[in-house]
């Protein structure tokens, strides 16, 4: 009952954490967590909470770098491999060595495997807790690029280099040369495992679907369950489980390219169920270390070995050291990598500053160092435990402090009016994305269907971008398809190819239209253009046909124009002269128009066919567009209340679409 009782307390206070936080935004979540944990200890609910270490890097560890693998942006990983690669591996390697040799001088209380440990704990970055920040600031977004594909693979980098050492630590046995080759061989077994064992998860998955089973909740237990079971798989072969999982979780993103309805509301389930799990395993972290900070600073306070003051200066001067080592790297990749002579050096420091300080250590670093075990293989206690946790909780709290107070003195604040337009196009980025999604998928049975969908979502787009210049270019742009229209029509008039008085009955239309617009005389003056006496018995001969007869030649004309004006408006596409999302606009309304004419009578009755791929189709939209909306929320780039906008509208769509199936 105790032990049900302090979950769920851990829980509210998770909860809790994320309303803090929205009344006091200055404040990173993180800091908020620690401070409600070491409050939780102050209430009268005695029970202690001893996870067992292996526990907890299976418990926390495996779900959330499986997680990060999944969103992994797998382009930005490809384009900027090179400095990711710097940091992630380099910058970790060289941590841990300086580090654990710089820990082990600095206190010699702490063993050199133990310093070793410790420095590789640190290693890893939290590019989520910096993702937070750009709510203040506006962090450049190839440097928070930068920042996701190192905190990705250094997490697992850095782990990787944390097992080993306090192995070393344990065991006492240790010998660079059997490390690294087992290094190499685990870490590829790892990778291998992780792969194969996504593959098979894929086959299970496809033999259930093939038995018609598509129950969400079966898929989405199946999906949970993954990042869990490959983790112990790896642990009990023997290589490594953290590799595993997160090879495991950017195989995983490659999956399901094609959305279908099944797929899509598996998509919207696990999209909320993970961000879910996510949001309370780092709540659960930083709640943990709340509540394990006060023994542990009571341990080390009365320590008479290391003086209270001289302890809160060795967690700043390890902080400056890790933050300084990664300032001086970041400089070296600069120089190496040959930035134009044009950029001055403050320029250059300020873009290494600002990866410096973006560096905050969080979860994995807590993660690592909470699973630390208690005893040595010969039974005595792990040397400096609470010492190693209260140095990580430390430097942990010292970079979220520099992150949350520094980087805007060094980004600076943006103006309302510079947030707005960044929100703006970031909401015309996620946009264009569905429309780019929803056209892989056309085929000729949906190509109308999809029209009528990206129609809807270029609107949208037309509207955000809603200034004078673009309702000029319409106007523009309306008056030249009228054109386009009268020239096609002139040209058809003149090859006979069209009955003269279709053909005059379509130019006095158009020609009032142009007239009216542009009050040029030479519209006035053909009203009725008729110039030859063939033509006016042509126009007799018209007459005496049935209406029937004279709507076949008047839909024959407008297939004719619509045509012409499809391939002008492509031509004003790829010239790439006036607004993209007005000329594909109009391109789609002019193929839905072609297609409405040139479909059989016949094919009336499939209409209800129609209806239905619409709907579903809808449905794929609306998901992709909760998909990027994830993403920009993700990265920074839309706020809370933009995320709540653009929700708005998809909960409207969604109304709508229940309208038509009810």
């Amino acid at each position: 009952m105790e032990l049900f009782e302090f979950i769920l307390l851990m829980l509210v206070a998770v909860s809790l954490s994320n309303l803090v936080n929205r009344f006091i935004p200055s404040i990173s979540v993180p800091i908020i967590q620690i401070v409600l944990g070491m409050l939780i200890t102050l209430l009268p609910l005695h029970y202690e909470l001893k996870l067992n270490p292996e526990l907890f890097l299976l418990l926390f560890i495996a779900p959330l770098l499986f997680n990060d693998g999944r969103h992994a942006d797998k382009e930005a990983l490809w384009k900027l491999k090179k400095p990711i690669l710097l940091l992630a591996l380099g910058l970790v390697f060289v941590t841990v060595a300086v580090m654990g040799y710089f820990l082990n001088w600095l206190l010699p209380v702490i063993p050199l495997a133990a310093a070793f440990a410790l420095a590789a704990a640190l290693a890893p970055t939290d590019a989520v807790a910096v993702g937070a920040l750009e709510q203040k600031v506006k962090i450049p977004h190839q440097t928070m690029q930068i920042l996701e594909g190192e905190s990705l693979i250094n997490d697992a980098s850095g782990l990787v280099s944390f097992q080993f050492a306090v192995a070393a630590m344990v065991t006492g046995v240790f010998s660079f040369k059997t490390a690294s080759i087992s290094f190499i061989a685990i870490s590829l077994g790892g990778v291998v495992l992780g792969l194969l064992l996504t593959l098979v998860k894929y086959g299970v998955v496809k033999w259930l679907r093939k038995l018609g089973m598509e129950n969400v909740t079966l898929h989405m237990l199946i999906e949970i369950l993954t990042p869990f079971l490959i983790f112990m798989a790896a642990e009990k072969l023997g290589v490594n489980g953290i590799l595993a999982v997160v090879a495991a979780g950017i195989a995983h993103s490659f999956g399901y390219k094609k959305m279908n309805p099944e797929v899509a509301k598996l998509s919207v389930v696990s999209k909320s169920t993970w961000s879910v799990i996510i949001f309370v395993l780092n709540g659960l972290v930083f709640l943990l270390l709340g509540t394990q900070l006060p023994d542990i600073i009571q341990t080390i306070w009365s320590n008479p070995e290391i003086g209270n003051f001289k302890i809160i200066m060795y967690t700043l001067l390890l902080t400056s050291a890790v933050l300084g080592l990664r300032l001086i790297w970041a400089m070296l990749m600069d120089i190496f990598e040959g930035t134009k002579p044009r950029d001055p050096w403050a320029l250059r420091l300020k873009k290494a500053l600002i990866l410096s300080l973006s560096g905050v250590r969080g979860t994995i670093t807590l993660a690592s160092t909470l699973s630390l075990p208690f005893l040595l293989n010969d039974g005595t206690a792990f040397p400096a435990r609470d010492l190693i946790i209260f140095l990580a909780a430390g430097v942990i709290l010292w970079t979220l402090l520099a992150s949350n107070y520094l980087l805007p003195l060094l980004l600076g604040k943006e103006t309302q009016t510079e947030q707005e337009e960044d929100e703006i196009q970031a909401k015309i980025e996620i946009l264009r994305n569905v429309v780019t999604g929803l056209n892989e998928l056309i085929t000729d049975q949906n190509r109308l269907a999809i029209a009528q969908i990206i129609n809807t979502y270029t609107s949208r787009i037309r509207t955000l971008k809603k200034d004078e210049k673009k309702d000029k270019a319409q106007r523009s742009l309306g008056l030249s398809i009228l054109k386009w229209e009268r020239e096609n029509t002139l040209h058809a008039l003149e090859k006979k190819e069209v009955n003269p008085y279709t053909a005059y009955r379509y130019l006095n239309r158009i020609n009032k239209l142009l007239f009216m617009h542009t009050r040029d005389a030479r519209y006035k003056k053909e009203f009725f253009p008729v110039k030859h006496w063939d033509e006016v018995f042509g126009m007799l001969q018209q007459v005496r046909l049935s209406f029937r007869e004279r709507r076949a030649e008047l839909n024959s004309l407008r297939i004719k124009n619509i045509t012409y004006v499809i391939k002008q408006l492509n031509v004003q596409l790829a010239e790439g002269e006036q607004d993209m999302e007005m000329v594909s606009s109009l391109i789609l309304q002019y193929e839905r128009m072609l297609l409405g004419l040139t479909r059989n009578e016949k094919e009336t009755g499939t209409r209800k066919e129609f209806g239905i791929s619409l709907q579903e189709l809808a449905r794929v939209g609306i998901q992709l567009e909760r998909d990027n909306i994830q993403s920009m929320f993700e990265t920074g780039r839309i706020s809370r209340q933009g995320v709540k906008e653009m929700k708005r509208d998809i909960l409207f769509m969604e109304h709508d679409l229940r309208e038509e199936t009810s």
